[in-house]
């Protein structure tokens, strides 16, 4: 049997095993067919056999919003040390709420790719950085825009053009001018910008946003709590479509 030849649960495993046991399913989609020839397929939609096998072959677990592991290295998926310090539960705080995001985006149907900066922290068991469709930015613009701000920020959905169509910053602490700076980069794109923080910090936010500096994109930014986002999540573990 040759590479080309591979079953979609064979090839789907070659995803996995390449992506840390782990992938979501708009990797899985992209990335199947560098292990199986796609042409001569006939009948139902690649991605609906698929989304059939994950589901259906025990070989595979669901381990999150869309997205599925390796039954066999359930094990080996990395494992987040708990908390001690009030640090340490921010940036714990921080990285969930940023998983969340990417799981959400990789769930759009509108939504081609995600981002993040934060590649090694940990999801329930799931690296941001797996669980991101892609390891660096698209060259969208010029180099310089990319690598001082876009590469920095927390979360980015691309759409199938590959711009940025929704970017996420978690602002636990900062004064929020830091995300709005990057944010500034990006006033000629049809750009979406959010900053998320614990509702106390609204009061904040709204004073950074009305200052002059930031008048070109003070209609574009929106804030949203952390328990927004949260909830977002399940519902959309619920199966209820969430629009950023």
């Amino acid at each position: 049997m040759t590479i080309k030849d591979l079953t979609y649960s064979e090839a789907i495993e070659k995803v996995m095993l390449n992506n840390g046991y782990f992938a979501p399913l708009k990797l899985i989609y992209r990335e199947i067919w560098n292990y199986k020839n796609r042409s001569g397929i006939k009948g139902k939609t690649p991605d609906y056999t698929i989304q059939e096998r994950v589901q259906r072959d025990t070989k595979f677990t669901k381990i999150g919003l869309g997205i599925y592991a390796l039954t066999e290295f359930l094990d080996k998926l990395p494992q987040a040390k708990a908390p001690i310090t009030k640090q340490d539960k921010q940036e714990n705080r921080h990285a969930n709420i940023q998983g969340m995001l990417l799981e959400i985006g990789n769930h759009q149907k509108d939504i081609f790719d995600t981002y993040t900066n934060d590649k090694s922290w940990i999801f329930e068991n799931k690296t941001l950085g797996s669980l991101a469709t892609l390891n660096k930015i698209p060259p969208f613009t010029f180099e310089n825009i990319i690598s001082d701000s876009v590469s920095f920020l927390d979360v980015v959905w691309f759409n199938e053009r590959r711009f940025p169509q929704v970017i996420f910053e978690v602002e636990h602490s900062t004064d929020f001018r830091g995300a709005f700076v990057k944010f500034m980069e990006l006033q000629d794109f049809q750009t979406r910008f959010y900053c998320i923080a614990n509702k106390s910090r609204l009061s904040k936010f709204k004073k950074e946003i009305d200052k002059v500096a930031f008048l070109p994109i003070k209609k574009r930014v929106k804030f949203l709590t952390y328990e927004q986002v949260e909830s977002d999540y399940y519902k959309a573990i619920k199966r209820d479509f969430i629009k950023y």
